[in-house]
Formats: C-alpha cells, sequence, structure tokens
C-alpha cells in the first residue's frame, strides 16, 4: 500500500480508558506500518507510562501539554508531528478490532485524496460521520444512511496531511465540540467529498468529563458558543439568514434541557459568547462558504461536487 498512516489522538484525563483501549489498537496494527501520536492535555495521570508499556520507543511520539490548549488545537499539533501522508484520528475511548487498521488502510489506498469518516457504535446506534439537522445544525449521522456524510467525525476520522493542512485543521478557538462540523462544512463547501467506511468500532463517549459538573458546565458553554460560531464562520449569508430562526429554535429547546440539567447559566453564557464572537468568527475564514447550492446538494445526494 501507498504511504503511511499515523493513529492520532488527544488524551486529558483518558488513563484508565486509554489501559482498556491502547491493547486493542496495538493489536490491530500488528505487522503494519502504522505509527502512534498522542497529544496529551493532562499529562500528570500517567498515560505516558501506560503508553510505553504497550509501544516501542520508535513506534509513538508523545506530546503533552499541561496548559490544556484543547482537542482542536491537540490534533492540530499531533497531525503536525505525524510524519505520515495520512492520519486516523482516534478518540481514546473507541475499540479497535484485529481487522480494524487493515481494513482502513486498504480505503486510504482504495481512494487516497478523500477524507474517510470511520463509523462509530454509540449510545445504541451506529454512526458514519457527520449530518447536516435543520435544527441543531450538525449532528451524528447513521451508519448505512442514503447520503454520504458532510464530513468526518473527530472522533473517528482518515484524513489525506495535505487536506488536513490545506483547509488550516481544526479551528482552535472552538476548542473542542464542533471544531469537526466545522471543518466539515468547509471541506463540502469547496468540494471536498468524505468516504463513509461503516465499521462501527465501540464507542464509549464522554469519558473526558465523566460526570464532573464543572466540565459538564463547561461543555454545555462550547456547544452552545460553537453553533453560533460554526454558523457564522462557514455559512454563506443567504443560508445564515436562513439558518437564524432555526438557531433561534434550538437554543430556546436547549435551555429547557438544560435548566433540568442544572446547566442553564453555562449555556446561556456560551450563547452570549457566541452572539459576541460572530462577528469575528466570520471575518478569520475567508475561503469558500457552505451556501444554499452546498445545502441542495447535500441532501439531494451527499456525493455530488
Amino acid at each position: 500500500m501507498t504511504g503511511t498512516l499515523a493513529v492520532v489522538t488527544v488524551l486529558y484525563r483518558s488513563a484508565p480508558m486509554l489501559a482498556e483501549t491502547l491493547p486493542t489498537w496495538v493489536r490491530s496494527a500488528a505487522g503494519l506500518p502504522v505509527r502512534f501520536v498522542f497529544a496529551d492535555n493532562w499529562p500528570e495521570d500517567g498515560c505516558e507510562k501506560l503508553i510505553a508499556g504497550c509501544l516501542d520507543d520508535e513506534r509513538y511520539t508523545y506530546l503533552p501539554d499541561p496548559a490544556n490548549p484543547g482537542f482542536a488545537a491537540g490534533c492540530n499539533r499531533a497531525v503536525a508531528a505525524a510524519g505520515t501522508s495520512h492520519v486516523l484520528l482516534l478518540n481514546p475511548d473507541v475499540w479497535l478490532r484485529d481487522d480494524s487498521l487493515t481494513r482502513i488502510r486498504a480505503a486510504v489506498e482504495a481512494a487516497p485524496g478523500d477524507p474517510i469518516a470511520v463509523g462509530l457504535a454509540m449510545h445504541g446506534g451506529d454512526y458514519t460521520g457527520i449530518d447536516v439537522h435543520p435544527i441543531s445544525l450538525f449532528i451524528d449521522r447513521l451508519a448505512g444512511a442514503r447520503r454520504g456524510p458532510l464530513g468526518p467525525s473527530g472522533g473517528g476520522a482518515v484524513f489525506p496531511i495535505e487536506v488536513f493542512r490545506e483547509f488550516g485543521g481544526f479551528h482552535e478557538h472552538l476548542f473542542a465540540w464542533g471544531e469537526d462540523a466545522d471543518l466539515a462544512y468547509r471541506l463540502y463547501a469547496a468540494g471536498r467529498r468524505t468516504r463513509p467506511l461503516d465499521l462501527a468500532l465501540e464507542h464509549a463517549g464522554g469519558h473526558s468529563v465523566g460526570g464532573d459538573g464543572k466540565l459538564l458546565g463547561f461543555r454545555a458553554y462550547l456547544l452552545a458558543r460553537n453553533r453560533i460560531l460554526v454558523a457564522a464562520r462557514t455559512f454563506s449569508w443567504p443560508l445564515a439568514l436562513l439558518a437564524v430562526p432555526f438557531i433561534a429554535l434550538a437554543h430556546c429547546a436547549l435551555a429547557a434541557r438544560r435548566a433540568r440539567q442544572g446547566l442553564l447559566r453555562p449555556f446561556l453564557r456560551g450563547v452570549g459568547t457566541g452572539l459576541r464572537e460572530a462577528p469575528a468568527a466570520r471575518r478569520q475564514w475567508r475561503g469558500r462558504r457552505f451556501g444554499l447550492g452546498s445545502l441542495v446538494s447535500y441532501l439531494r445526494t451527499g456525493r455530488a461536487a
């Protein structure tokens, strides 16, 4: 096969979960030219020692950053250090089967220039990549859907490194939760199509917040803020204006849910921050934007250029 693959993983309070999943990655990579890059945003929990116990030194790169710059920045840093033609972005709470990396490399060989959405099994369903939603703007795409993915999910994604760099990677200001949708909209608007690979890899989900009230509030804040910023950055003006009532409706419905969860205050703070930052966010992206034509193309087939 042409080129090589690096598995890129961002860690944050991940040691207990990685202790379960990393051995499955090592078995899946046996005999393959696959290396690993770990960006550790919480290096105090022992992941470095765990990784060293599973992988030979020349097989991996470990990048600690106790300042925790976020998932988006961690991914960008790890991709820059990969030194391979392709990267597999893989969350630390995803288990691989013995043939998973062989199948992923075969998909890369079949279409080396395309991003690939890797299927994950989570929350009682199977999902592959990101889908457009009229209210929430982006959701997990059901595996096997007629439309192809808008783009890959950050939890299971293959990118040619040249494509990832061409689009500037993930927008680091988003920090986490929405940075993959931001990139997906930009990719689709520019004519880059994502191929699905319905592997249904077991994905636990949510290990980094794990019942921590402060972190759950931070996630509620980021989700509220980032939904507004993604629309501001990536939508054309006509589509952005059309989306305003839907975004407003979504946030009203979410406000009621967050109130029941005790997370209304960070949610409302996220909405306010998103509205305040939206004009600057729009100026930060000068490439092609996802407009009405892109939306019609996506809704029809999800594959048209």
